[in-house]
């Protein structure tokens, strides 16, 4: 009888079929496919676990792009420079209005919406908004109108010695600048003086058609060159945060209509040209003729110059393999007893610079050629040496990876490669000491306070990672014949004496003639038993 009573009725169990039925179509409704076919990669919401590792290099400092931090107070100053950037492209092109804008957005919401994980808590009319705002500040503020407008000069009239100075600046393919400065020093100060590729004071005509008023004359002001530097770095800041991301989709659509063409491969070289000159500091293999034309979102772009090259893979694989079999040869019955992995080859993994030093490993920096060129991941050993492209490493650098790793985590479609460079400078720099070994060796220079500062800032990158050792990375080759160099007996041998006994040029000479006076004792030796027994 109690049994019975805790039995629910067919209508309750009904009821809550229905519920659950309407629950799950919201669901399904509002949650993306994530496959690897996808046409997208997701914004994805990062977990609060991974969030408290380090909660500034996620959030933004000044600028909110997409739904994910709208609305946010201590963002809203700059949303006054958002409607500045949607008046000036209204301005740009009198024949489309504001109706023509919000029309080619409406249609791409639904897709949109689609590439956020998190929930978005806006209705329909505040998401258009807030995709044509982000959308006309991206493409205004990294340079994606420059080809276009020097392609039609006659739809913006300038009258003052500026706008004389943006044409010329337009001609010469460079970026509009407020300041005229030295060629040298925009070299040098490249990501605190690009920040921003419109800062020109511009007089325009106004459309009837956009303000409802008779046709007028209206300057287009900037006012985020009050703020300063920090402007420049905090907006680049936030640009690269990957919860501050709106589809690329979405500025090729406000790029269509103001140029009245498809023409977006334009548009995607010059905002590929704005993240060349950000990421001066670091190498890349990308070149103009071959700027990256397929990407999602900004971080998926700024992601793409730090990919292998491909060209160095296929021949450092070919230059590892020989490598590998030479010392196989050398040190295989020492090396029979190393333990095996799951796949019957030598345990994959890394050890610090020091222990690597040691064994006889001699760390370069790699020379950088403008006709074969590398990017900062393509690491390469070869005879002994390990050639390691130059790293700079300040807190910009601790938030640029950490959001490369996010993506790679969240986004399996772009692979993992900027994770296994990570982790695995991560392990060559443990400890201070290797910091201060790679320093030496001009491998990396870092403005932190200390050696230790350096390491720790690697090691917390590392944090929360999920990584597969034993899969198919692009360091995998590496790791091994990095392993198989430190086992191997002779090389830690000779690397002791080297390091212990011959590091003194004095001490190499009195080597050297201990060596001759050994030789010609023995030989003495010899011929005297040799005059003994044959007189």
């Amino acid at each position: 009888m109690a049994e019975a009573e805790h039995i629910m009725p067919d209508i309750e169990i009904e009821e809550l079929g229905n519920l659950m039925k309407t629950e799950l179509i919201n669901c399904i409704s509002s949650d993306i496919a994530y496959n690897s076919g996808s046409e997208f990669f997701l914004i994805p919401r990062i977990h609060p676990h991974i969030r408290t590792i380090d909660i500034n290099s996620y959030d933004p400092i000044i600028l909110s792009i997409g739904p994910y931090n709208n609305g946010s107070s201590a963002l809203s100053s700059m949303e006054s420079e958002k409607w500045n950037r949607l008046d000036y492209i209204l301005k740009l092109n009198c024949e489309k209005g504001l109706k023509d804008y919000l029309t080619i957005i409406n249609g791409l919401e639904k897709r949109a919406r689609m590439c956020y994980s998190g929930d978005i808590k806006m209705n329909k009319r505040k998401f258009l908004q807030t995709l044509l705002l982000d959308g006309c500040f991206v493409l205004v503020s990294l340079g994606g109108l420059n080809e276009f407008i020097s392609a039609t000069p006659q739809r913006v009239t300038a009258s003052s010695s500026h706008a004389e100075i943006v044409k010329e600046d337009l001609a010469s393919g460079q970026p509009n600048l407020t300041e005229r400065t030295d060629k040298n020093t925009r070299n040098q100060n490249a990501i605190q003086n690009t920040a921003v590729e419109e800062n020109t004071v511009l007089e325009i005509e106004l459309c009837s058609e956009i303000s409802g008023h008779e046709t007028e004359q209206c300057i287009y002001q900037d006012n985020t060159r009050q703020i300063g530097q920090w402007y420049d770095i905090f907006v680049i800041h936030d640009l690269l945060l990957l919860e501050n991301q709106i589809p690329f989709f979405i500025v090729e659509g406000i790029y269509e209509v103001v140029s009245s063409n498809k023409m977006t491969p334009m548009c995607k070289s010059s905002v590929a040209g704005f993240i060349e000159m950000t990421l001066s500091f670091y190498p890349t293999a990308i070149r103009e003729s071959n700027r990256p034309t397929d990407f999602d979102h900004l971080l998926h772009l700024c992601h793409m110059y730090f990919r292998p090259n491909s060209n160095q893979e296929e021949h450092e694989d070919h230059t590892v393999q020989s490598y590998i079999h030479q010392f196989l040869q050398l040190g295989q019955g020492y090396l029979s007893h190393l333990g095996s992995s799951r796949d019957g080859h030598f345990p994959n993994r890394w050890r610090r610079a020091t222990q690597y030093h040691e064994a006889g490993i001699e760390f370069r920096r790699r020379t950088y050629y403008e006709h074969n060129p590398h990017s900062l991941l393509d690491i390469k050993l070869r005879n002994g040496i390990l050639e390691i492209p130059f790293l700079f490493v300040d807190d910009q650098t601790s938030v640029l990876f950490r959001n490369f790793v996010a993506l790679e985590q969240t986004c399996p479609q772009v692979g993992n490669d900027v994770t296994a460079y990570i982790i695995f400078m991560a392990k060559l720099m443990s400890m201070p000491d290797d910091v201060a070994l790679l320093a030496r060796k001009g491998v990396i220079a870092h403005h932190m306070r200390t050696d230790r500062d350096v390491s720790q800032l690697f090691t917390r990158l590392t944090k929360g990672v999920v990584f597969d050792f034993y899969g198919n990375y692009y360091l995998n080759h590496l790791c091994l014949a990095l392993e198989v160099y430190y086992q191997n007996r002779l090389h830690r041998w000779v690397a002791w004496l080297r390091h212990n006994h011959l590091s003194n040029p004095w001490l190499v000479v009195a080597a050297v003639a201990g060596v001759i006076v050994l030789l010609c004792t023995i030989a003495q030796t010899v011929l005297t038993v040799e005059s003994y027994v044959n007189p």
